[in-house]
């Protein structure tokens, strides 16, 4: 098939979470023959010269990143398009002829619009020819956003806004949704989800792989210190506020029984206030972006996800245990992934039990080891790449248009 994807970042080798799911989609595709093309905004860090994605691809085309105009321009643009203020970041009015130039100019069979906003190109761009079309959501945007109206430390006030503010971008996602001819999602909670709100929408799982061979447990003993690791795209509010409320709640309740552990933070898009609140916790590492994050994995004893909003398949839990590093997470973060507490992960939602688990695990390496070693094997039989291609493959025939019945 000839496919247009649609990127809220340019994807490239070694970068992490939903992106890293959109570099390999696109390598694997270009493998089993394929032709693809790229139209995307650029944060001028996938962009590089030893990126071998760009190199095979057909047709590529990117225009700024959002926020580069003047704060009027902007503003200006914001309030004429009416898009939510979740989508803000990846709206670029300048990529919709960008969209419909590449698919007038070619004849793609399918787009791809990989994540929620970028299905924003797909829906009344009035330059785009009538083309089939997909939005493949990473995370229910509307639907995720829910949980974040009760939270325990929102006031009726703020809960009352954010029911406000979600009520409108539901709608607004699920205009989006019925905009394409289908859509995909990385786990079968998020297609009941979306099907429970909307039964008329065609979704079909489409689930995300890990490179096993890439991501091993280290032949090297473990190192002794007691270092934990949580990444992630801090752009996005689900991490922010997973980093605020790990770092506040549970990280002095972990130093408190491990004064010498310490927590470091690995990921692009870390703001002031994430360096303002680390640097009010002794032990507490922000390292920023990583073109590899093997190392710091193979250094971590314990990689940690404390997820409380968001939804999705959250592949760096999955690369961690691959990797054979024992995880504890939330019952959020565990959306997706058969987790079975105690057997191939630690699932804690409350911060006491959070550090409790995390003092368990330090304190037993034997079961650390088993731990892991149960989650690696997880990972191999459930989400290898292969399997999870042959559901994008069959997830592209069901998009080919249906042949005509017979006239009558």
């Amino acid at each position: 098939m000839n496919i247009l994807f649609l990127t809220g970042r340019i994807p490239y080798p070694r970068s992490i979470s939903g992106l890293k799911i959109v570099y390999e989609r696109m390598m694997r595709l270009l493998d089993r023959g394929h032709t693809l093309s790229l139209a995307a905004l650029d944060l001028q860090n996938g962009a590089r010269n030893d990126n071998p994605l760009l190199a095979r691809l057909r047709a590529f085309r990117t225009v700024l990143a959002p926020l580069q105009g003047t704060r009027y321009q902007r503003l200006r643009d914001y309030v004429f398009s009416r898009v939510p203020p979740p989508f803000w970041p990846y709206w670029a009015p300048e990529l919709y002829p960008v969209v419909g130039e590449m698919v007038a100019a070619d004849s793609f069979d399918l787009v791809i619009a990989e994540t929620v906003p970028m299905g924003l190109y797909l829906h009344r761009n009035p330059w785009l020819p009538k083309v089939r079309s997909v939005i493949s959501t990473h995370s229910c945007a509307g639907m995720a956003r829910r949980t974040a109206m009760y939270l325990p430390e929102r006031t009726w006030w703020t809960s009352a806004r954010e029911h406000v503010l979600n009520r409108d971008l539901v709608r607004f996602e699920f205009m989006l949704y019925r905009a394409v001819d289908q859509v995909w999602t990385l786990s079968e909670q998020d297609r009941f989800t979306l099907q429970a709100h909307s039964r008329d929408l065609r979704v079909s799982v489409v689930p995300a792989g890990v490179d096993s061979d890439y991501f091993r447990p280290d032949t090297e003993p473990p190192a002794a210190d007691e270092r934990l690791l949580f990444t992630g795209q801090f752009h996005d509010d689900q991490n922010q506020d997973a980093f605020r409320w790990f770092v506040t709640h549970t990280w002095p309740l972990v130093r408190a029984r491990r004064p010498q552990a310490t927590f470091r933070v690995v990921g692009p898009g870390m703001n002031e206030s994430m360096h303002l609140l680390a640097a009010r916790y002794p032990g507490v590492e922000l390292v920023g972006e990583m073109q590899d994050i093997r190392p710091e994995l193979q250094r971590a004893r314990i990689f940690v996800s404390p997820l409380r909003i968001g939804s999705g398949l959250r592949i760096k839990i999955l690369e961690a245990m691959a990797a054979g590093v024992p995880v504890v997470m939330t019952s959020n973060a565990a959306e997706g992934i058969p987790a079975q507490a105690g057997v191939n992960a630690m699932l804690a939602d409350d911060p006491r039990k959070q550090a409790e688990a995390i003092d368990f695990l330090l304190g037993d390496p034997v079961f650390c080891r088993q731990i892991a070693s149960r989650a690696r094997a997880m990972v191999l039989e459930r989400f290898n790449w292969d399997r999870a291609m042959d559901f994008l493959e069959a997830a592209l025939a069901e998009s080919r248009p249906r042949p005509a019945g017979p006239a009558i």
